[in-house]
């Protein structure tokens, strides 16, 4: 019987990091069907829009090379900016599911045992009850990040960091924002630079990953305005634009190693992994496979 991963424990930096590749290893089967089956609808959207997008600027970088004179904004024109408005939209929608959607994911896996996976329906179910309220508390937070950024740097950095806390407290703890935006700050202390260390790690991954498919992007883009390839520019970047959206998935990487973030500091405040080992001895050969040696 293969052992179950223990989510509720305290972890330190490096730890946090190993465990986020050991749980996506054991899990990557089951957890990328809900990704693939319930994000599919926003990597079709975020897939048009970005070739789209892609397929504006390589017109508007042919139109500044026959006419240099023009102004930006007659180079692009209100089309671009439309499309350009419409992916960041559609990525917003994109990005906040795939967090949903493992969040939903280990929210389901916490409560398995034995071994068991969490299923599509499962997730489904999870995912179908959290989506707007998660949706609407991001939405927020991510307004207050960008209004943090304006006013100074720092304090965008900073809230940026907290509220990544967020929906794995309202999707644990089925918790409403108001109980959410206050536990972010409480289960933030002490613990804010080894919060961004994980996510500064995880973005250098996911960015490399991203780069994979962005360069070959601008080979395209180059090729089309120096050779006026027209009819492949259209099909190559519709694919290109689909791997660039499968891409994105990576960011459940980032989405794993935050809730183990909020694991291990709940684990920390409140010892509410602690208080269930203690209920569960006695119990015949209980799990501490992924349990730290010393506790025992």
């Amino acid at each position: 019987m293969k052992p179950h991963f223990e989510l509720r424990r305290v972890r330190d930096f490096g730890e946090t990091i190993s465990d986020t590749f050991t749980f996506i290893r054991e899990n990557f089967k089951p957890l990328i069907k809900p990704l693939l089956v319930i994000c599919g609808f926003f990597i079709l959207i975020n897939t048009i829009t970005l070739t789209n997008l892609y397929a504006g600027m390589t017109e508007a970088t042919m139109q500044e090379t026959s006419r240099p004179s023009n102004v930006f904004a007659s180079q692009y024109g209100d089309s671009y900016f439309i499309n350009l408005l419409i992916n960041y939209g559609s990525l917003f929608l994109f990005a906040s599911s795939i967090f949903i959607v493992t969040y939903c994911y280990i929210a389901v896996y916490k409560d398995k045992t034995d071994g068991e996976k969490p299923t599509v329906v499962e997730v489904w179910g999870y995912f179908k009850y959290y989506f707007f309220r998660s949706i609407g508390s991001y939405f927020v937070v991510t307004l207050l990040t960008i209004a943090g950024f304006a006013l100074c740097v720092l304090p965008g950095i900073y809230l940026g960091v907290v509220f990544s806390l967020l929906l794995p407290v309202i999707i644990m703890e089925n918790g409403s924002f108001g109980h959410a935006f206050n536990k972010c700050f409480q289960l933030i202390k002490g613990n804010w630079w080894m919060t961004f260390g994980v996510i500064f790690v995880t973005s250098l991954i996911i960015s490399f990953s991203s780069a994979i498919v962005s360069v070959p992007m601008g080979i395209v883009i180059a090729a089309k305005t120096l050779l006026q390839l027209d009819f492949l520019m259209y099909p190559v970047l519709l694919l290109l634009s689909l791997l660039l959206s499968l891409i994105y998935l990576s960011y459940s990487l980032m989405a794993i190693s935050i809730s183990l973030c909020y694991f291990s500091f709940e684990e920390q405040k409140e010892g509410t992994g602690i208080l269930s080992r203690i209920n569960t001895l006695g119990e015949k050969d209980p799990d501490t496979t992924h349990q730290p040696d010393e506790e025992y």
